[in-house]
């Protein structure tokens, strides 16, 4: 039995390696998440932008962010994590987002402002791997894709993502009273959106800080009076 770091209203996090936990978890509705890239985000470059266009904003200890470590080490962790749930919406970037599995549908997000530079000028869209079938989908299709100005929160992780993006994809990918996990929580978006939207949720990292950071997070929400 492994014992949460957070555990309150329907929210659960996991401090520790996702390959530990995953076998211990009982199967879920969705899995979304956003794990490392496999370009070097968040070794030793803070402050610099990668050659795939991403801009460093901080050190992950733990976990040496290289091409190789991506096909090794996170590619059968969320084949695995996928194997658990339903459905999956998984991040990616190019080059090593083609060696997950392949997808049902690709969507993404384009950022007209740009997130980066790369090899042919400016990185304006952000891929999403989407799994299975959505939710609902006899009651109207939804976009896969959408476009969006808004801007990460503002914390010491290597790639912060808007709270907004992670809010849309929890309705997309979601319903009522689905369980969501999140192998590679990071500073706890994706289970602050699921909390919003009514949502369980799971969340694993490795990193204690961040473990820390996203129940902070949790617990600093103020419920409806």
């Amino acid at each position: 039995m492994i014992n949460p770091y957070y555990d309150h209203a329907g929210i659960t996090i996991y401090h520790g390696d996702c390959r530990d936990i995953l076998p211990h978890l009982e199967p879920v509705d969705l899995v979304l998440t956003d794990p490392p890239y496999g370009i070097n985000v968040g070794n030793n470059q803070s402050g610099k932008e990668t050659r795939s266009g991403l801009t460093v904003k901080g050190k992950y200890a733990s976990y040496e962010d290289t091409p190789e470590n991506y096909r090794l080490i996170i590619v059968p962790a969320i084949t695995e994590a996928l194997g658990k749930a339903k459905r999956g919406v998984v991040f990616g970037f190019p080059p090593n987002i083609f060696f997950l599995p392949p997808p049902s549908v690709i969507g993404g997000l384009f950022v007209p402002a740009g997130c980066g530079r790369n090899s042919w000028g400016w990185t304006n869209f952000m891929p999403v791997l989407f799994y299975g079938c959505a939710p609902n989908l006899d009651k109207g299709a939804k976009p896969t894709a959408i476009r969006t100005t808004d801007s990460g929160e503002k914390s010491d992780h290597p790639t912060p993502k808007p709270l907004k993006w992670l809010t849309w994809l929890v309705s997309l990918a979601s319903t009522l009273p689905d369980t969501i996990l999140d192998p590679f929580m990071g500073s706890g978006t994706t289970l602050v959106a699921a909390k919003h939207l009514g949502r369980k949720a799971i969340g694993i990292e490795i990193e204690e800080k961040y473990c820390e950071m996203a129940a902070k997070r949790l617990a600093q929400e103020v419920l409806p009076l």
